[in-house]
């Protein structure tokens, strides 16, 4: 195992020298030429490849494959999910443990759509919510079912269905914002702040490779706090969804009041109310709105957003994070100007950005071998998306799930301990900027010696390797899952028949498991220390030939060809 604990560090970056194409649809090729590109590009574009996809993929090429996941209609909402999970339990409504279930069965399991649901886990941790403060499960997948539904749509309009949603107006407290009223209250400037620093145009000016623009040798901010000020009173007037009730005074479903009260509008949009939003002029981003006789937050808000959007900083600061989020952490400038034209000339469709991020030159085309840019090219894989590339890649079942049944949902367990599970739960970040930042360099490593940034190490310590090593061997031997009483065993267990007369022959069983979750086998290296640890396991008994199987899964699953996306 003592290989696999060695991650290469120095691979977590992504080659910040490397020459890019000048043309953002440049492909090194449309069509995979072997089973390891296609798993590499699948590790990109996908929860975890597997060898029906990776053939798939192979058989229609990259640009195929691309249009008909997004193309394809998901096979059941997060929504529903959760709804049919809470029922299962006999809760009066979802929690956050039934939106961790959501969110892993529809990355296990639907094939189908995995590149929109990957495309909207990016935008999660771009346009961040969390169940560590809302504990209305319903809420937080009613807001990732819009991330999905938006992963190949306008990003003003994504902008807005963010600012609108209730999940988000809860998360940074613009739901319910009144409008100053001259005896000391003012607007919340929480969610005007964020929106600027996190969901559009960052805290300084950049030039189109998402490079600062330098003033006398020093970065420029983008806002100060007049503009929070300015925009905090746009985010005035916004509350819960009114119901089409009549005939109430406006405050009663403002405050969502007993006679103003429906689990839907935990779901629908947030409305506006007139009665408290600002008629004073709003000034913000060299943006002014006059000041209103009658109070018109629909008008302020269309502003605003189009302001954000149209702002030459939003193109390389959304996308450089969408090409961090999918291919490499640090992407050349001219990757990153390459994506940010295209954001520009399709305005802001995001099927666009996201087809020519996974299509670029830089995407496809690995440096060489033992080079400079090679050495920093690629990625640390976040705990999540390893995880769900070993529950697709690995036969299995689960005692809960049943696609299209009574109970359509694994039954996942909360995966948030560094110690002993994976240090990170989906949707539950421990604040809104995300479970690691998109700048983040690990201090005094390699990758910060070298001026590359590694986010994934933020959440990466000591004790996080070796949790994660745990996890997965918990989990090959023992399953994955909540308890089962009636079958005495955990949800998820694996079947490793496929495997199991490849132990006598353990240059056999590794090339093999390695093909299987690599598409390839192991470098030479790693592959012959793997196969000194499996000859010298005992395999007389069908457990001992069980765990023969499983360390070689453990020994693929814990290398750096594994963690690291390369």
């Amino acid at each position: 195992m003592a290989f696999g604990m060695c991650v290469g560090l120095t691979a977590c970056g992504g080659g910040k020298g490397t020459t890019g194409s000048s043309d953002a649809t440049a492909q090194a090729a449309s069509m995979p030429t072997s089973d390891a590109e296609a798993y590499r590009f699948l590790t990109q574009a996908s929860f975890g490849p597997t060898p029906a996809q990776a053939a798939h993929v192979r058989a229609i090429g990259y640009s195929a494959w691309i249009d008909e996941q997004f193309a394809a209609p998901v096979s059941s909402t997060h929504l529903a999910t959760v709804q049919a999970s809470a029922a299962a339990l006999h809760r009066s409504y979802p929690m956050a443990d039934d939106v961790a279930r959501s969110w892993w069965t529809h990355a296990i399991a639907d094939d189908g759509a995995q590149l929109r649901h990957r495309v909207a886990f990016a935008l999660s941790e771009i346009f961040v919510v969390s169940t560590s403060s809302l504990d209305r499960g319903d809420m937080v997948a009613s807001y990732l079912d819009m991330l999905t539904q938006h992963a190949d749509g306008n990003y003003r309009d994504l902008l807005e269905a963010v600012a609108l949603h209730p999940a988000m107006g809860q998360f940074l407290s613009h739901r319910g914002n009144q409008k100053e009223d001259g005896k000391g209250r003012v607007p919340d400037e929480n969610f005007a702040r964020e929106v600027m620093q996190l969901f559009s145009i960052g805290l300084y000016e950049l030039d189109d490779s998402g490079q600062p623009s330098l003033v006398n040798g020093q970065p420029v901010e983008t806002y100060g706090t007049a503009d929070v000020q300015g925009l905090a009173k746009v985010f005035t007037g916004f509350s819960w969804n009114k119901l089409n009730t009549t005939g109430l005074a406006w405050w009663v479903c403002f405050w969502r009041g007993p006679a103003c009260q429906n689990d839907t509008q935990f779901v629908l949009p947030m409305e506006a109310y007139p009665e408290a939003h600002s008629t004073s002029e709003k000034r913000f981003l060299g943006v002014t709105i006059p000041a209103q006789e009658t109070a018109a937050p629909a008008t302020s808000l269309k502003m605003a957003l189009d302001r954000l959007a149209s702002h030459h900083n939003t193109a390389p600061f959304i996308s450089k994070q969408l090409i961090q989020r999918l291919v490499t952490s640090n992407p050349s400038d001219q990757y990153v100007s390459d994506i940010t034209r295209v954001f520009r000339q399709s305005n802001g469709n995001l099927k666009s950005v996201v087809k020519a991020i996974l299509l670029h030159s830089e995407a496809r085309q690995v440096p060489s071998t033992g080079s400079a840019a090679f050495s920093g090219y690629g990625k640390l894989r976040e705990p999540l998306l390893r995880a769900t590339h070993l529950l697709r890649a690995l036969p299995h079942a689960s005692a809960q799930y049943t696609a299209g049944g009574a109970a359509p949902f694994y039954f996942a367990i909360d995966t948030s301990d560094p110690g002993t599970a994976l240090g990170q739960s989906p949707m539950r970040s421990p604040s809104v900027f995300n479970f690691f930042r998109p700048g983040y360099k690990a201090p005094q490593s390699r990758t910060a010696a070298a001026n590359l940034v590694a986010p994934e190490m933020q959440i990466t310590n000591e004790t996080s390797v070796l949790g994660y090593a745990n996890f997965v061997g918990n989990m090959l031997d023992q399953g994955w899952g909540q308890w089962n009483s009636t079958r005495q065993q955990l949800d998820v267990q694996f079947d490793y028949s496929a495997w199991t007369s490849m132990a006598s022959t353990p240059t056999t069983l590794i090339d093999a498991i390695a093909r299987q979750l690599l598409g390839q086998v192991l470098p030479e290296a790693r592959r012959s220390l793997a196969i000194e640890a499996l000859q010298a396991m005992p395999k007389s008994s069908a457990t001992q030939i069980r765990r023969c199987v499983e360390a070689a899964i453990l020994l693929v699953a814990t290398s750096p060809d594994f963690v690291v996306q390369q």
